[in-house]
């Protein structure tokens, strides 16, 4: 076990009161900077200076970074009518959160309400020790949370992460949900289960700025590769400060599979879909689904365990041969071959994961999206189940796990050549705990209990230089298995890296009139 700490954060400033944070996205800043450093007036308009014109280019990255974090899982209908008995529950649904940031933050808060933008926010607190890490506990019973942080540089290994989770052992709600917090964005997708009878997907969209924007929203399902129409309407309007929903189920009903994008007209939105399902008066399961990144021709499923029933959901962008691989800690087996038409959304039935299995491999001949429905049952009739998103592998990145919550790591190394990288541990006030080096030889994967990294482990930060090792936390509750219930759920893990681009800019003597 070596001791390689990681770095202090520098030029940190506690700044006492409500920080007035200008939230921008990434793609906006980088967008407006390069306009602004590629385009020149009309030619008409500018006196001819002759030669001596340059060419020049610089590096811009982001300073602020905002997280929206989902409330606590909720019945989207609760019903009031009829029988007692056959009344919709939430039962004895808890919830909790936790949020760090780490390296060069000068400060980190969190918002209370997204509604509510005059509440004053909660500053998150320094670790014990020099080791540049920030940390905060607490619930998200009255609501989802934004999660602000201010950087001084912007470097790997600086960012932040959070998470949130919701458990009962009573009622319609019974099992575990899990979410990490996620970043807003103009644009972004989801590819979602089955919308069956018994099933509801609330869409939450969330505006944290100061105006707001119509959202659109563009669906395909499993019958063809065409757009669906949803009868709740294609357009959603979303306050300043605030937030609004459709259920995507009822919109769009009677699919193996939705594959759903939205588009922001005037600001980055947040959006996560909040899935509930019912089998007749047995509790189904719930979990959030979170965005999925960009198509790709090979896919990594982290966070998948012996005996679980898997169903993958696949989208490609052409028609496509589709390869689906059992990933474990002795190499890949294949699961399912099948040829898949493009747009359409396919959903294939995995079966139940083999002994060893850490993960699922998609290999398609064409870009595609995936997302895992993987389930679980338990006593009484009851089931759970998650969602499961392609991971991507990043220089740094980190899993913060919420009080109440215990999690094994599950880690592949995608790269064609062995990774060598450093699991750091932090306890649940960012004090650090231990560091492990590991090697993973290509294609090798691995599962490491948080208790095995240290009793009090709370958050694990991942080093990985050479960017091949995609990894998640497959996450339980004392609670729920103790019920003898089905709980399912797992965090993938956010990348503590920074957003940069290149802008070109050229200067020259020609003056505007």
């Amino acid at each position: 076990m070596s001791d390689t700490r990681r770095p202090s954060r520098t030029g940190k400033a506690m700044i006492a009161g409500k920080a007035a944070f200008a939230v921008v996205s990434a793609a906006a800043l980088i967008g407006a900077m390069a306009v602004a450093g590629v385009c020149r007036p009309w030619s008409s308009l500018v006196d001819d200076a002759g030669a001596g014109a340059s060419a020049s280019s610089f590096s811009v990255s982001t300073e602020q970074i905002e997280q929206y974090c989902a409330g606590r899982m909720a019945l989207a209908d609760m019903n009031t009518y009829g029988d007692s008995e056959f009344q919709t529950s939430a039962g004895d649904i808890a919830s909790s959160a936790r949020y760090a940031a780490f390296g060069s933050v000068y400060l980190a808060q969190v918002e209370p309400n997204v509604q509510d933008a005059d509440v004053t926010p909660e500053q998150l607190d320094d670790a014990p020790g020099d080791d540049g890490v920030m940390t905060l506990d607490g619930v998200v019973d009255d609501g989802p949370r934004l999660f602000d942080a201010g950087l001084t540089e912007s470097e790997d290994g600086t960012g932040a992460s959070g998470s949130t989770a919701s458990w009962a052992t009573e009622g319609d709600l019974r099992g575990l949900s899990a979410a990490s917090c996620v970043v807003p964005s103009l644009n972004q997708s989801f590819l979602l289960p089955a919308t069956r009878s018994g099933v509801t997907q609330e869409l939450i969209v969330a505006n944290s700025s100061d105006i707001a924007t119509a959202v659109t929203l563009q669906v395909w399902g499993s019958s063809d590769g065409e757009p669906v129409s949803l009868t709740t309407g294609n357009t959603l309007t979303v306050e300043a400060h605030g937030e609004n929903s459709v259920d995507l189920a009822a919109g769009a009903s009677g699919h193996d599979g939705l594959f759903v994008t939205l588009d922001s007209d005037d600001t980055p939105v947040s959006a996560v879909v909040r899935i509930v399902a019912m089998d007749g008066l047995d509790p189904a399961g719930s979990d959030y689904a979170l965005p999925i990144g960009a198509a790709e021709r090979r896919l990594t499923l982290p966070s998948v365990n012996a005996g679980d029933e898997v169903r993958l959901l696949v989208r490609p962008e052409r028609d496509s041969d589709v390869t689906v691989s059992w990933i474990t800690t002795r190499g890949t087996t294949q699961a399912v071959e099948q040829s898949v038409e493009a747009g359409k959304v396919t959903s294939l039935d995995l079966g139940e994961a083999p002994d060893r299995v850490v993960g699922v491999r998609v290999d398609s001949e064409a870009p595609a999206h995936a997302s895992a429905y993987v389930r679980r049952t338990g006593d009484g009739g009851q089931s759970d189940f998650m969602m499961v998103n392609p991971g991507v592998p990043a220089a740094s990145a980190a899993v913060v796990l919420p009080s109440g919550i215990d999690g094994d790591l599950t880690l592949h190394n995608i790269g064609e050549q062995s990774a060598e990288a450093t699991i750091h541990v932090y306890a649940a006030d960012g004090e650090h705990l231990a560091d492990r080096d590991m090697t993973l030889d290509a294609g090798e994967s691995s599962r490491v209990p948080m208790d095995d990294l240290d009793g009090e482990a709370a958050i694990a930060v991942l080093d990985d230089p050479q960017q091949t090792i995609v990894w998640g936390a497959r996450v339980t509750n004392g609670d729920v298995e103790d019920a003898g219930l089905a709980g399912v759920a797992n965090l993938p893990s956010t990348a503590l890296t920074p957003l940069r681009a290149t802008v070109l800019s050229e200067s020259s003597r020609a003056v505007v009139r």
